[in-house]
């Protein structure tokens, strides 16, 4: 007698997220939502906040998504929750996908009030931003079925068990653009206006190519909460007479077009997991100069580009007068992505967890 299929014919998932900001943590929902099997999964996607950079790009893929208005008042935590919860019920959700810590402690609370459902979790960093944050996802760790680790570097006391290593993956397709440069020599980088990005590392480097010389513009694209970083690094390119030189784009979303059309792709972190924008920029055939934080050295060496810290401007400056053998290394880091960070390879690790689950 053959035993009976027990599995359900779809499986209900919902990805919770703080925000829909432009952001790597943002992306890989949009990515995980877009690729999934349609025919298994019926995803749905809420985020917490107003903020909803992308969300257009969410609505454009065909992926339903709530946007809340979450606030940092005790009642509003649980109107919060209580309008997750309704969203549970009403669509018979089987599993939640948290991301970010804030997403998982509203999760928590939802599954307490719903002891069969499945939460998986992603930090999507490798710190929790807050000491309280840190010992919320430690104090909550039973709660949580799942941990989607993606990099080494965030395995701690925390996570001993229950917990999964899948790396960032891109959707390769998106970066095969070959555009035409532009005449001058352009360094780019991606990231929020924030104290981690170390934007000012970068600028000093700037300065230092144009008191050789050197001809070229670096843009930054993004934006961030900080008024002050922001604030900062206007008047360090104030300061230095930098604007013929550096341009803050702000928040864009042809980020692939601009990418494409650079020459470089810097990032002077000060400290990272493994950002998916780096396998953007890798993907997109580009040289590639990086601060050697996190994990990043485990995608990047000096076969595959140039790890730099306190030769950041030595690295840069090597690009530009050996552009050929920056070229070469471009191309291996292309292989490296195609073959280890794809999307489709990722979504089915994704979709095997969720299966084990449910």
């Amino acid at each position: 007698m053959l035993k009976e299929n027990t599995m359900p014919i779809q499986i209900d998932l919902l990805h919770l997220i703080t925000g829909l900001g432009v952001g790597g943590a943002e992306r890989v929902v949009l990515d995980l939502s877009r690729n999934s099997n349609k025919n298994r999964y019926k995803t749905s996607v809420i985020s917490m906040s107003k903020q909803q950079d992308m969300l257009e790009m969410f609505r454009e893929n065909h992926v339903e998504v709530h946007v809340l208005n979450m606030n940092s008042s005790i009642m509003g935590l649980f109107k919060l929750v209580s309008a997750v919860n309704h969203h549970v019920k009403e669509k018979n959700i089987q599993l939640i996908h948290a991301h970010m810590t804030d997403a998982m402690v509203v999760g928590v609370m939802v599954k307490m009030l719903n002891p069969k459902l499945k939460l998986v979790f992603t930090s999507h960093n490798v710190t929790f931003g807050s000491k309280l944050r840190t010992v919320a996802v430690k104090l909550l760790k039973p709660f949580r079925d799942r941990d989607i680790l993606f990099s080494k570097d965030q395995r701690s006391g925390i996570y001993k068990k229950n917990y999964e290593m899948i790396p960032n993956g891109i959707d390769i397709r998106r970066y095969q653009l070959n555009l035409q440069k532009d005449e001058i020599f352009t360094f780019i980088t991606v990231g929020r206006l924030e104290k981690q990005k170390n934007h000012l590392k970068l600028l000093e480097s700037a300065k230092e190519l144009r008191d050789k010389g050197l001809e070229f513009q670096v843009l930054i694209v993004g934006e961030g909460k900080d008024p002050v970083q922001k604030k900062s690094i206007e008047e360090f390119i104030a300061t230095h007479k930098l604007e013929n030189y550096v341009y803050l784009l702000g928040v864009r979303f042809d980020i692939p077009e601009l990418i494409s059309k650079a020459d470089c792709f810097v990032l002077s972190s000060a400290w990272e997991g493994l950002p998916i924008v780096l396998l953007e920029a890798g993907a997109s055939k580009i040289p590639i100069i990086s601060t050697p934080v996190g994990s990043i050295p485990s995608l990047i060496d000096e076969r595959s580009g140039y790890l730099a810290d306190e030769n950041f401007t030595e690295a840069m400056e090597e690009v530009m007068l050996n552009y050929s053998s920056a070229q070469e290394r471009a191309s291996t880091l292309y292989t490296k992505v195609k073959e280890n960070y794809s999307i489709e390879s990722i979504v089915k690790k994704h979709e095997r967890i969720y299966e084990e689950l449910v």
